[in-house]
């Protein structure tokens, strides 16, 4: 077995199905080996911050290992914003990438890249292959590094050295896998256990990291009587329609959940790494935060009580501790709260307004979804409409590019989820101008036969760049318009289905028709452009800003 071989061996071992990438001379060994096994499959994307982005969706999806690669300089280049992507959300992804053979490097050959360096910020575990007796400890290593930090491993296989036998390798050589149980101690959980049972209006922060214990965490929130809210990459963690939920925080979240955390006199935060400090509670409320990274306690917000581990494990161990709340009416004022945000909410969501409110969309979308979709929402005004308005039941899953925030993130992720999934509904929320980024990948959807529904906020411009300029800045918006293609035909031109809707009357139909068809579809849905992403609370200085912009743009239009 050369060194490819041994590589696609041991990702076996730890469970990769999909490599995502496009081919090239510095790794056309490893394709080479692909091509000779049929246990991982190669999938063949139009760029390859596609592939990053696709493998970081599968990451975040099942917790797994997912991979990526790319060829020698520009195509390891395009890989770096999908593993940013990974490594903001603590997603285990394994990127390899080829280089030039190892006699021209230092010489500035083509294609000739400081791999190490290029990638020494976005990754955990970050090795130059260059003895095949490296093998098999160091793919391993990298697995295993991304799997246990959560993060990105990345290995470099100069093409001269992806070529060479490995001695001494038995094929299907057992790895390890980590198995661990993280528990605070018995005085931390008491000291927590002590600040909860002496509070009245306590409130509960939930995060993606609350996955494994959602059933604890519900039974801790219905025991001390306190509101669930759920960070934007928890959003799938509990359904919205559950009693406790207060749906979101921060500038995409609800009035509700705002007023419980303003309100409170304890937080409690479990798995989440929420950033934003201004929608926290004040500094005299004691706050509690459950984290399996210790690094991650206390960065945002000063904490009372730091209760290292898992989530799943701590709650259960805290809840034996607590006494039982008699005193609901912190927690049944903020459930009214919520049913009066959501019958406000209601009103445009079911709007047969023309043009179309994102918010009638993404209601639309949300009703009709299978029980068991997977969402994939882009960044922009479009993050906000499916925060807000998309109602998670079931099992639904939701995902986005959470730390990293980037655009293009919609569709590439919705074909790494399909992949993984290919008997569930996905669903991916895309601006224009995110969808616009990456679109020929579309053609990879079609190609593999993957049934993605890609929905198209279409406000003709960048719609979340325009509020930030007026709102933030007080400036006029400038340079946020777009100039559009035809989606639908695009989709057509890809050999799948498009929709084109303008009008109200058309929506349900265009969505139920394509949620329910066998092949992928876009749907490109022309929305009210000057539509606003008004946050939860609004600043004096916002208005005044916005408004000023606002005066700015009609004075200059008045001039034109």
């Amino acid at each position: 077995m050369n060194v490819c071989d041994v590589l696609l061996d041991v990702l076996t071992q730890y469970g990769v199905k999909y490599i995502f990438g496009i081919p090239g001379d510095a790794i056309n060994e490893l394709i080479e080996s692909i091509r000779k096994q049929d246990t991982i499959k190669f999938i063949h994307v139009m760029h390859e911050e596609s592939g990053a982005f696709a493998a970081s969706a599968q990451a975040k999806l099942t917790g797994e290992l997912a991979v990526c690669v790319g060829t020698a300089g520009p195509g390891a280049i395009h890989l770096l914003n999908g593993l940013y992507d990974a490594k903001a959300d603590h997603a285990p992804v394994l990127a390899i990438t080829g280089q030039v053979e190892t006699e021209y490097l230092g010489t500035s050959y083509q294609q000739e890249v400081a791999l190490k360096a290029l990638f020494e910020d976005v990754s955990i575990y970050n090795q130059v292959l260059l003895d095949p007796r490296q093998l098999p400890e160091i793919a391993a290593l990298a697995c295993q590094v991304a799997l246990a930090q959560k993060g990105v491993s990345h290995l470099t296989i100069p093409a001269n050295i992806a070529t060479q036998k490995v001695s001494k390798y038995v094929k299907g050589n057992p790895v390890l896998r980590q198995h661990y149980e993280l528990r605070p101690s018995k005085e931390e959980l008491q000291h927590a256990a002590e600040l909860i049972n002496n509070a009245e209006k306590i409130c509960i922060l939930a995060g993606i990291g609350a996955r494994n214990g959602v059933k604890e965490l519900l039974k801790v929130a219905a025991h001390v009587k306190a509101p669930i809210i759920k960070a934007l990459r928890g959003k799938d963690i509990l359904p919205d329609e559950n009693a406790f939920t207060l749906g979101g925080i921060g500038l995409l979240g609800t009035e509700p959940a705002y007023k419980a955390m303003k309100e409170c006199d304890l937080l409690m935060i479990a798995g989440s790494d929420f950033p934003y400090s201004g929608f926290y509670p004040g500094k005299h409320v004691p706050v509690i935060q459950i984290d399996e990274n210790a690094s991650h306690i206390g960065r945002r917000h000063p904490v009372s009580v730091a209760l290292v581990g898992d989530c799943k494990l701590t709650l259960d161990d805290l809840l034996p501790l607590l006494s039982e709340k008699k005193n609901n009416k912190f927690l049944t004022d903020m459930q009214d709260e919520m049913i009066g945000w959501l019958k406000h909410q209601n009103k445009m969501e079911t709007s047969k307004d023309v043009p179309i409110h994102p918010q009638t969309l993404t209601r639309t979308i949300s009703d009709h979804a299978a029980d068991d979709a997977i969402i994939v929402c882009d960044t922009g005004t479009v993050t906000v409409w499916g925060a807000r308005h998309f109602y998670m039941k079931a099992t639904q899953r939701f995902t986005l590019s959470g730390g990293l925030a980037s655009m293009a993130y919609g569709l590439p992720g919705a074909i790494g989820a399909q992949l993984l999934y290919p008997g569930k509904q996905v669903i991916a929320l895309c601006g224009d101008g995110g969808f616009a980024m990456l679109m020929a990948d579309f053609a990879t959807a079609v190609r593999y036969k993957l049934p993605v529904k890609i929905f198209i906020f279409n406000n003709s411009k960048l719609g979340l760049i325009q509020m930030e300029e007026e709102a933030k800045s007080g400036n006029p918006e400038y340079e946020t318009h777009l100039f559009n293609p035809d989606y639908a035909k695009f989709a057509e031109a890809c050999g799948a289905t498009g929709y084109t809707v303008r009008e109200a009357a058309e929506l349900k139909g265009a969505v139920v028709s394509a949620l329910s068809a066998a092949e992928p579809c876009i749907v490109n849905v022309f929305v009210k452009p000057d539509e606003l992403t008004m946050p939860p609370n609004v600043t004096i200085g916002e208005a005044v800003n916005y408004i000023k912009a606002k005066i700015t743009e009609f004075i200059s239009d008045d001039e034109e």
